[in-house]
């Protein structure tokens, strides 16, 4: 009975068909309609998207723009129709980044998850945990993206804010999640010195007599040492550690670890400059002069050369 029922209704449609095979003026207008039809097809669906493009993005439209006589309401119910509908998935990542720099983060959060598996999607997913203050899920998301630049500028982001906790706490957890995977040495050495950094940052924020100002200039020590035993070659990482080691008054530690940057890189001025602050802080002007000279005859223009200078200044 179904099937009859389906005959029935589509015999007619079958035989105009044959029909128009036999005339071929009327399979003409047949194939006319067809495509015609098709065409406004697809003019519709690029106007809707169109429309829904220019909606999401209208905090970035001219000031004379149309899309700023749409109201509010309606604006909120084209954002949350966009993640409904299909549409190309380099739009869907764009109306997630514009709805994620307005702060938008329930909308950037629905695109983004309407997006395949990308470094792009990470990369959102990481921002997006950042702002809800989910540090461990921001790490893993960065880290999933391969985005080691994008894990400094959020942590350099929560510095800026006087966040430095927050800050401390991330580079915390990239060094963590690193360590449980030791394929990567070059991102976890990068990470050790990126939580020696912070941490430096956070002991200058104390005061001078604080009793932990010491022990946190100590640790920053310590994730030097360990980002350059992983990259035991770094110039980056070797002064790094000399530099800490001035801090945390340990001079031969400091003299030592400049040879061997010296050594490492004979074309650079600043371990020559290094070993004059070491001979300086040990009352050997003579000899921080000699560096000096040395350091300026490489490069004369170095931030390095010109800080020893005044220091030896009489």
């Amino acid at each position: 009975m179904r099937y009859r029922f389906f005959y029935g209704r589509s015999d007619a449609i079958g035989r105009q068909f044959l029909r128009a095979l036999g005339d071929p003026n009327a399979y003409a207008a047949m194939m006319r309609a067809v495509w015609i039809g098709v065409g406004v097809a697809v003019v519709g669906i690029l106007a809707m998207l169109q429309f829904v493009a220019s909606v999401a993005l209208r905090d970035r439209a001219q000031t004379w723009s149309w899309v700023h006589l749409v109201p509010a309401a309606v604006g909120t119910r084209v954002d949350a129709f966009g993640t409904r509908v299909p549409m190309p998935l380099a739009l869907r990542l764009v109306l997630a980044r514009v709805a994620l720099s307005r702060g938008d983060l329930v909308y950037a959060r629905e695109a983004t998850a309407a997006l395949g598996e990308s470094r792009d999607r990470s990369a959102l997913e990481a921002e997006i945990a950042e702002r809800q203050g989910d540090t461990a899920g921001a790490v893993r998301a960065y880290l999933a993206a391969g985005d080691l630049a994008g894990i400094d500028a959020a942590v350099a982001r929560l510095e800026a804010a006087g966040r430095a906790s927050d800050a401390l706490a991330l580079q915390m957890e990239v060094v963590r999640r690193l360590e449980s995977d030791r394929t990567q040495i070059d991102a976890l050495a990068q990470a050790y010195y990126g939580l020696g950094r912070v941490t430096q940052t956070s002991a200058y924020a104390l005061a001078p007599r604080s009793p932990k100002r010491r022990p946190t200039e100590r640790r920053a020590l310590d994730a030097y040492e360990r980002a350059l035993r992983l990259a035991p070659l770094s110039m980056r990482y070797l002064i790094a550690v000399a530099n800490q080691a001035i801090n945390v008054d340990d001079l031969a530690k400091a003299q030592s670890t400049f040879e061997r940057a010296r050594d490492r890189d004979p074309t650079s001025a600043e371990p020559l400059t290094g070993l004059g602050d070491v001979a300086l802080r040990r009352g050997d002007r003579a000899t921080s002069r000699a560096m000096l000279e040395r350091a300026r005859a490489i490069d004369p223009n170095s931030a390095a050369v010109h800080r020893l200078e005044l220091e030896v200044q009489p």
